[in-house]
């Protein structure tokens, strides 16, 4: 008769199953354990699973419930602080965004508000130049030299004393005189000299005999229209100078060529 290696031996007592049937079973074990293993979802699953064992192996199996639930508490635990943390990063970063482009409204609405600001005050001093023109030009002012007696009477200066009465004015504009001096460098006044005012007043009355014959236009929709180096350039810088320090509107132009 033909055996197989399956075949195995009786021992005494109890009949041993063959050796291929011991190796199939341990297999089946194996994979029944696996496939369990597999199969356990949650700690629910496993109390479950568990509870219907015998009692005397209880206090184990409840040992390693509690510590898979641990487990899986821990393992709960730590992602949802990943995700709280993910979280708290991607608010940071949307603050951070939004505070920007908050920031970024704020500085572009700014830079409108002083842009209209600017451009209302640019408005409101054309306007007020153009009524100061007018009535300058209503008081008679026609020309650079009726500019200055206009300037005169303005200050209070008696045209008689002349050179006086603008040496008291320059002595309380200290900004004119520097202005005069550095326009007009021929007249050789340096600013730290202490009898600036008095020379530059000297030279202010000495302008009143070159500026005749309607020299430098005054029109009531601009003001003064001052030519360059007309009749010299030291008296048109100067009237300038004039004309901006006491806030008559005031244009500069090319002299037109004989």
């Amino acid at each position: 008769m033909n055996r197989s290696m399956c075949n195995g031996r009786v021992a005494a007592g109890r009949r041993a199953l063959p050796t291929c049937a011991r190796s199939a079973r341990r297999a089946a074990a194996q994979r029944t354990m696996v496939l369990v293993y597999m199969s356990l979802r949650s700690v629910a699953v496993i109390a479950e699973l568990f509870g219907v064992l015998p009692p005397e192996e209880a206090p184990v199996l409840q040992k390693l419930v509690q510590a898979v639930k641990e487990d899986v508490e821990e393992a709960q635990q730590q992602r949802q602080q990943a995700e709280q943390r993910k979280d708290d990063v991607v608010a940071v970063m949307i603050r951070e965004k939004d505070e920007a482009e908050r920031r970024k409204d704020e500085a572009v609405a700014m830079m409108i508000r002083e842009k209209d600001e600017k451009m209302v005050l640019a408005d409101k001093l054309r306007r007020q130049e153009k009524l100061l023109a007018q009535a300058m030009y209503s008081a008679g002012v026609r020309d650079g030299r009726s500019c200055l007696e206009y300037l005169e009477n303005l200050s209070g200066i008696d045209k008689s004393k002349r050179v006086n009465g603008w040496t008291k004015v320059l002595q309380g504009r200290p900004e004119l005189v520097n202005c005069l001096a550095k326009a007009a460098p021929s007249w050789g006044v340096a600013v730290n000299n202490p009898k600036a005012a008095g020379i530059l007043a000297d030279k202010i009355a000495g302008m009143f005999k070159v500026l005749n014959n309607r020299i430098h236009t005054f029109i009531p929709e601009l003001g003064l229209v001052v030519y360059n180096g007309i009749p010299d350039s030291p008296t048109s810088e100067a009237l300038v100078c004039l004309a901006e320090a006491f806030g008559v509107p005031c244009e500069r132009h090319q002299a037109v060529p004989p």
